[in-house]
């Protein structure tokens, strides 16, 4: 539950701001209690530039007062911030820039902050296995003289145990609980206990859940300002489980502000409830979800990385204008002595410029490569996860409930199920025959074009599956074109790209007409033209070559991995025509096949 994560991290903060009385009382200055309050109130605020200010001056200030504890731990809350605004790809190269420097200065001691960041920013990376390889090192590194450190370390390694450890989670809260107590910090106290019904319903304890409960609300009504109210709504609702008040716990998740927490506990709640086909439904929102925000964190860690790569060129081209500076300072006095040199000199580094700026021009070439690859890349991922995933999920839902003995479902019920299962199976078959159909095509340049077809007839063919079909939509067939017109083409090649435009227009028209027409090129009389024009949603400017792209998707909610027209318009060329948009229709979309008479 990455939001929880967050919490939990910021809570972490907490515990380490802890050390700032501690700092006041050696300094006895009243500028860093002034400079450590903007840091407090800047970190809850969305303005970077504010924080990083703040944070800034507050770690020089230790410096200069030689307080690598405290230099170290402001950083780390630097590095925490980006963590909580998912800039993952920044906190990771700070942690990293963080333990050069700790090397640098001898800093042995203060290691095992980059490892417990390493953990957390790994953590919510999803990296789990790793991060708590770096929680446990950590441990190892940290002095345990310090409580608040081992508190941090003990939560975070409770947090990332819950779904899978549960009770070695729970073992490591405990832990934390001791500390706090000792310590006698009543909001951590009350903290940690809300925290504990939550790891108490992971362990489906529901004893434990209602024994931690009652003592989270007596903190409550004890403690007044000074309980935490930050997993108060997830302690209801597992209080609400535990009870058996399911229609309750659901309802409670509304109250909930992180969507993935919403969809994460109602799966739980629905299941255990017994409802298996709610529990299906919101398991596939949760794992939507999950993925786009996966998917912001794979874009943000892009963007970092060419980012890196231009401050790269950017540094190149310091040293060599740096390098002309130099070059200009030799003394004049030696200028007349040296010209055959220097002539010399100016060629061999005119020769040394053609050749950094062609390695210059590779680099670019290099780089737009590589960052299409990784676009085609993130975009065939995005669109495998979704158009394979769901119809998977709906066999396997559908599939469980069938094989329930205990399910009580009539005939009519039973066979629809069925019936969405082999739809189910069939969406498969046709996104796997699909990337098989563009991979064969990508290597190949010539189709073989022996079959003699009339081009009226194969329309017709192709508009009857589509007749009658389409509810409002009106499907009509226009030709222009002689009905003895003949040409020589690949007949399989053709009705393929003809289904492709054809199911196109039928699943973005709702309302209107779908129109296949067929007649000779204006200006070029050797083609004759297949158009399937539609009144349907259209193609929003800007776009008009985007849509010929693999994998690229106008309406993403839309069933099918944006192949078709790709794959229309390759073998359309291979055949010696053409795919086009005719951007002078308005009124929808219109696209036409070119195809050569012999």
């Amino acid at each position: 539950m990455k939001k929880l994560q967050h919490i939990l991290y910021t809570f972490i903060l907490v515990i380490i701001c802890l050390t700032a009385p501690q700092i006041q009382a050696q300094t006895k200055d009243d500028s860093i209690e002034h400079l450590l309050q903007r840091v407090r109130v800047t970190f809850n605020q969305n303005n970077e530039q504010e924080f990083y200010d703040a944070i800034y001056k507050y770690r020089n200030y230790l410096l200069e007062k030689d307080d690598l504890s405290g230099f170290y731990l402001s950083w780390k809350n630097e590095v925490l911030y980006d963590v909580n605004h998912n800039h993952f790809y920044r906190a990771l190269r700070k942690t990293m820039a963080m333990q050069n420097d700790m090397e640098e200065r001898g800093a042995k001691r203060e290691y095992y902050h980059t490892t417990h960041l390493r953990g957390i920013i790994y953590s919510l990376r999803g990296n789990i296995p790793l991060a708590h390889q770096y929680f446990e090192k950590a441990l190892e590194q940290v002095d345990h003289a310090k409580p608040a450190n081992l508190v941090a370390l003990y939560m975070d390694l409770s947090n990332i145990e819950m779904d899978t450890q549960p009770i070695d989670a729970m073992k490591h809260l405990n832990c934390a609980i001791e500390i706090i107590k000792a310590n006698g910090a009543s909001f951590e106290y009350s903290d940690a206990i809300g925290f504990k019904v939550i790891v108490a319903f992971a362990m489906r304890d529901w004893k434990q859940v209602n024994e931690a409960y009652a003592e989270y609300m007596d903190l409550k009504e004890r403690l007044g300002d000074d309980f935490s109210t930050t997993y108060y709504n997830y302690a209801v609702i597992c209080k609400s489980v535990a009870d058996k008040r399911y229609d309750d716990a659901i309802r409670q998740t509304h109250e909930l502000t992180n969507t993935t927490d919403i969809y994460k506990f109602q799966t739980e709640v629905y299941e255990l409830a017994g409802d298996t086909i709610h529990a299906f439904e919101a398991q596939k929102r949760y794992l939507a979800v999950k993925d786009s925000v996966n998917n912001v964190i794979m874009s943000e860690e892009m963007i970092g990385s060419a980012n890196d790569l231009h401050n790269a060129e950017m540094r190149n081209v310091a040293v060599a204008k740096r390098n002309q500076l130099l070059q200009w300072a030799l003394p004049s006095v030696i200028i007349a002595g040296l010209l055959i040199g220097f002539f010399i000199y100016r060629m061999n580094r005119l020769r040394y410029l053609r050749k950094l700026q062609k390695q210059n021009h590779e680099l670019l070439i290099a780089r737009d490569k590589a960052q299409e690859s990784e676009r085609m890349k993130i975009n065939f991922l995005q669109n495998m996860s979704h158009e394979i995933r769901t119809p998977l999920n709906v066999i396997s839902g559908y599939a469980q409930i069938i094989s329930n003995p205990n399910a009580r479902l009539t005939d009519t019920e039973r066979a629809d199920m069925a019936l969405r299962i082999t739809h189910s199976t069939s969406i498969i078959v046709h996104i796997v025959d699909e990337i098989l159909d563009i991979s064969g095509k990508e290597s190949i340049h010539y189709l073989d074009k022996t079959d003699l077809v009339n081009c009226n007839q194969l329309a017709r063919e192709m508009l009857a599956p589509y007749m009658g079909q389409q509810g409002d939509v009106e499907v009509k067939f226009e030709a222009l074109l002689k009905d003895s017109c003949c040409i020589l083409v690949n007949r399989h090649e053709v009705e393929k790209i003809l289904h492709h435009l054809l199911d196109n227009a039928a699943k973005f028209t709702q309302q209107g007409n779908i129109t296949l027409r067929t007649y000779q090129n204006k200006t070029d009389n050797h083609m004759v033209c297949f158009s399937v024009t539609d009144t349907g949603c259209g193609i929003k400017e800007g776009d008009e070559e985007k849509i010929f792209e693999h994998f690229y998707k106008s309406d993403v909610y839309k069933e099918g991995v944006g192949l078709g027209l790709s794959l229309a318009r390759r073998v359309a060329r291979q055949l010696g025509g053409d795919v086009i948009l005719d951007t002078n229709y308005k009124e929808g979309c219109r696209f036409i096949l070119k195809l050569p008479k012999e």
